[in-house]
């Protein structure tokens, strides 16, 4: 079955690279720009500009990808389809490690043709990575709850930390994690330790990183210097009115927002990105404060476009084709959706094993809830949960077993609490 899997996978992914000519053409986060710029003058940035305002790792990985392959093409789509197999194939082992047992073949399945993952596998786009290393980093987690040691302890920070460094909406999951791990050791003194080697792993992943920033830019910044700016794309007075006019599905026009922003940040220090992120943070809590009610209905909106079913339009014209494609994944999220919500039912009446829960889906929960709480008030749109897939293709799985259960299809029965085989090896 695994075999079968990851075939499938590599015919998909591959399907989809040969169907779309402009795949890794564009770069509209200048990831590509700054991973060229690391090899032809070793700066990450602009020139000898060096910045922060991006994620380090994947412009890292896109730049030893340049070193081996110039055009970046045939690298980019090996990494993106490795990356691509490596997803499904930890997806159904975590799913195994969940208590889906023999229907764990079907999320991976599910990881394997989603359409936000399938579209951002053509595009030089963090989406890959850290839907990847997300699902590492859980079933890393789930495996030290299931026997805590110092070294699955040490590989679950370092992990996190990764994901950290590929999108910084990780952090306050990898805190959280962090923190609640030890508890799954009985005495005080290996709760230390799980603490001690988990905390100790994540800080050396990190810290080349904020040492880096403190040296450049006076600030040991553990993500980046965007986080204001992405505050402030979410709150600020040309979105709140886009908000309180806008017709149904007319599409927020932020050029004039961008230019504006320019000509303000402007005026600062060239190359003073913490100063600008400081302005950003100050102008978006303004617009907060000046405006509650519609800073609460944002929120709202921040969060019905993070869990959409349809992907939101990109422009006020759309074509036949462009608008069936969306509502073709909007129909296949809303089946998915409406099983993970049976799935999650599930947990929350108990209907699986509670040491399944407290080792495993515990993780997954706190997962998607921190992502939730933190684009309730940044920038957010469908891509965003890109790194929550996996868990909700498995939550869909484990509400489809439910509804098979008790419609009582050939029997099958309810989840078990030893169908998962160890994976020590």
């Amino acid at each position: 079955m695994l075999a079968i899997l990851i075939a499938a996978t590599l015919a998909v992914r591959i399907g989809i690279l040969a169907a779309m000519p402009e795949a890794f053409v564009a770069d509209p986060d200048a990831y590509r720009a700054v991973a060229l710029n690391v090899v032809e003058r070793g700066c990450f940035g602009c020139g000898d500009q060096p910045t922060a305002t991006r994620p380090v790792l994947y412009p890292l990985v896109v730049a030893a990808c340049r070193l081996v392959d110039p055009p970046l093409w045939y690298s980019l789509a090996v990494l993106h389809v490795a990356l691509g197999v490596a997803t499904v194939v930890l997806t159904y082992w975590l799913a195994l490690h969940w208590g889906l047992g023999r229907w764990s073949p079907l999320p991976a399945a599910l990881v394997a043709v989603d359409p936000v993952l399938l579209i951002h596998s053509a595009l030089v786009m963090t989406e890959t990575l850290a839907s990847f290393l997300a699902v590492a980093a859980l079933l890393a987690t789930t495996r030290c709850a299931e026997r805590p040691t110092a070294g699955r302890a040490a590989l679950s920070g370092a992990i996190m930390a990764l994901a950290v460094l590929s999108r910084p909406t990780f952090l306050v999951w990898m805190a959280l994690t962090i923190l609640l791990m030890p508890l799954a050791a009985d005495r005080w003194r290996d709760r230390f330790r799980l603490l001690a080697a988990g905390g100790i792993a994540a800080a050396l992943v990190l810290s080349p990183w904020a040492i880096r920033n403190a040296v450049r830019f006076g600030k040991p910044t553990l993500t980046t210097n965007h986080g204001g700016f992405t505050l402030l794309l979410a709150n600020n007075t040309s979105f709140y009115e886009y908000l309180r006019t806008a017709q149904p599905g007319e599409v927020w026009d932020a050029d004039q927002f961008h230019r504006d922003w320019s000509l303000r940040s402007r005026g600062l220090t060239p190359g003073d990105e913490v100063a600008a992120d400081r302005l950003a943070y100050a102008e978006a809590l303004a617009v907060i404060r000046n405006e509650p009610g519609t800073f609460a209905y944002s929120c709202l909106v921040r969060v019905s476009r993070l869990w959409g079913l349809v992907p939101h339009r990109s422009a006020d014209a759309e074509g036949t084709r462009r608008r069936v494609a969306r509502w073709s994944v909007g129909a296949f999220y809303a089946a998915e959706s409406l099983l993970a919500l049976v799935g999650l039912a599930c947990l929350l009446r108990g209907r699986v094993p509670r040491e399944l829960v407290v080792r495993g889906w515990i993780w997954g929960l706190f997962l998607a809830a921190s992502f939730t709480a933190i684009h309730t008030f940044y920038w957010t749109n469908i891509r965003m949960r890109a790194p929550l897939i996996p868990v909700v293709c498995i939550a869909a799985v484990l509400g489809a077993s439910q509804v098979f259960a008790i419609m009582g299809r050939n029997g099958v029965p309810l989840l078990a609490r030893k169908q998962c085989p160890r994976l020590d090896g």
